[in-house]
């Protein structure tokens, strides 16, 4: 019989075996990284913010799969393979984030997107997955039809103010699936969230704050001194997050307790009250997102319909085989339309609406063909050129729905493999909350409207050049288009959603 004393010993042996082996693989990786220099990279005093994925693919294509730039620590891949064995299979060293002094003062520290890898994110990290897994996002499907209807209704009245509808549904959709409440763009918080987002992606992007990055001591004057003028923006963003946090959740937990109505997020905050400060961050992290994100994406499907009739064309017929003409689509269609599918995953392809990702931050000194990755380090996946890599997708810039039905796994793979949502444990926590909402619009677009260019006065179709925006968000520039009901059929069916 083996005695207590026997148990501690060996227990105690394992645990300094344990011990060296981990001081061992540490001394290694240090010796490694000792032996070996940083990957090859342009010397830049400043780093590119517009359209900087299409210059840092052009520095991939000079330096390599890695592009080093030693004056900012930052490391940009332009590849899959690399991000995937960087972000996904060494996620313990690279989920950190480079939580900056602007991005503190506008309130980044409160956005699990960009707050650091830490216990705190760990918590709220649970708590967002606890109401946005896979298996619990059919909770929002009511809402979801409901908004994606009141789009297409708003679109038979007025065509022209697409972009203002989408913005319509990308934020009134989190309001009213998680808080319960009707609120659309024109409401004062949702305006303020507008503004708060833009300036937040310039905290997010390397040179969006040129005079604080080159001279960090800043931070420590006041807002009035010259070249302060970012404390000013950031302060002002943070009160706006601050606004996001509380407004809406106070309105959803008084119309709880009053009777008025129920939600999701006045729920869990009364059944969990330890949690309310994360279940809170959780209500202001879908709002942001949504704001941008969800929007991007339907609105690059809308344009992309009006520059490739053809593609709308044979979509619309599978619609009809499938589906017929007198309703429209649900979740439960979307396994069999499977052209859609790929219509879906390819405007998520072509036109991420963050095309370079949020950056992970290395937490230790790591060693990767050859090349030593500093503790510290910025990495930016590219996302923009992973998907435009001609040796994975052949005519890379071309839209061609096809290519996933031609793909062993057919169109219908794993959501992972959309890059846009991001790689490793800092991949998209919302992810399936909006891969069905933009599913959803995109398949009841195709079945009620025809997209296309608008014409002149005098009958001649007005060209699209299919501008995007060229900062940290990329969606499509105005332009103008027709946008029409199929038939009389198809307009009765949208206008008859109205819930009674």
């Amino acid at each position: 019989m083996v005695g207590p004393l026997a148990i501690f010993v060996a227990s105690l042996g394992v645990a300094v075996l344990a011990l060296a082996f981990s001081l061992k693989v540490r001394r290694t990786r240090q010796l490694e990284a000792a032996k070996a220099s940083f990957p090859p990279g342009p010397k830049v005093a400043v780093m590119p913010i517009l359209d900087a994925w299409v210059k840092y693919r052009e520095w991939g294509e000079q330096y390599g799969d890695l592009v080093y730039f030693p004056e900012s620590n930052t490391l940009i891949t332009n590849k899959a393979e690399v991000a995937i064995d960087l972000l996904e299979k060494r996620a313990r060293i690279y989920s950190d984030r480079a939580m900056t002094p602007v991005m503190k003062l506008c309130g980044g520290e409160n956005l699990l997107s960009v707050e650091c890898y830490s216990e705190k994110w760990r918590k709220d990290r649970r708590v967002f997955q606890q109401t946005f897994r896979q298996a619990a996002v059919h909770q929002f499907y009511p809402s979801q039809y409901n908004k994606v209807h009141e789009f297409l209704r708003n679109l038979v009245s007025a065509p022209d103010n697409s972009l203002d509808h989408i913005q319509r549904l990308s934020q009134g959709l989190v309001y009213k699936s998680l808080y319960g409440l009707e609120i659309g763009p024109e409401d004062d918080i949702a305006r303020k969230a507008v503004s708060c987002v833009e300036a937040f992606a310039r905290a997010l992007l390397s040179g969006g704050f040129p005079t604080y990055e080159m001279f960090p001591w800043l931070v420590y004057l006041p807002s009035w001194f010259p070249g302060c003028n970012f404390k000013r923006i950031a302060s002002r963003c943070g009160r706006v997050i601050e606004e996001i946090d509380t407004v809406p959740f106070d309105i959803a937990m008084t119309n709880l307790k009053n009777g008025v109505c129920s939600s999701p997020i006045a729920e869990l905050a009364s059944s969990r009250p330890e949690d309310v400060k994360e279940i809170k961050a959780m209500g202001t992290m879908s709002f942001i997102a949504a704001s941008d994100t969800t929007m991007s994406s339907i609105s690059s499907f809308l344009l992309a319909m009006c520059m490739h009739p053809e593609v709308q064309a044979k979509a619309q017929e599978e619609i009809d085989r499938v589906i017929g003409r007198d309703r429209l689509p649900t979740f439960e269609d979307r396994r069999s339309l499977p052209y859609v599918e790929g219509v879906y995953r390819e405007v998520m392809r072509l036109d991420p609406p963050i095309p370079l990702g949020f950056p992970h931050l290395s937490t230790e000194d790591d060693f990767y063909r050859g090349y030593h990755i500093p503790k510290g380090c910025s990495v930016v996946a590219n996302i923009w050129a992973m998907n435009r890599d001609p040796n994975v997708y052949p005519d890379p810039d071309a839209f061609k729905p096809e290519r996933y039905m031609n793909s062993p796994n057919g169109p219908f793979e794993s959501i992972d493999n959309i890059y846009a949502y991001g790689f490793g444990r800092r991949v998209c926590a919302g992810r399936y909350m909006a891969d069905n909402t933009v599913w959803l619009a995109v398949a009841s677009v195709l079945a009620s409207f025809n997209l296309g260019k608008a014409k002149d006065e005098n009958g001649n179709e007005i060209p699209i050049t299919g501008e995007m925006t060229d900062l940290f968000f990329r969606h499509p520039r105005p332009y103008k288009s027709s946008i029409t009901p199929r038939s009389h059929l198809a307009e009765d069916l949208v206008l008859a959603t109205v819930e009674a």
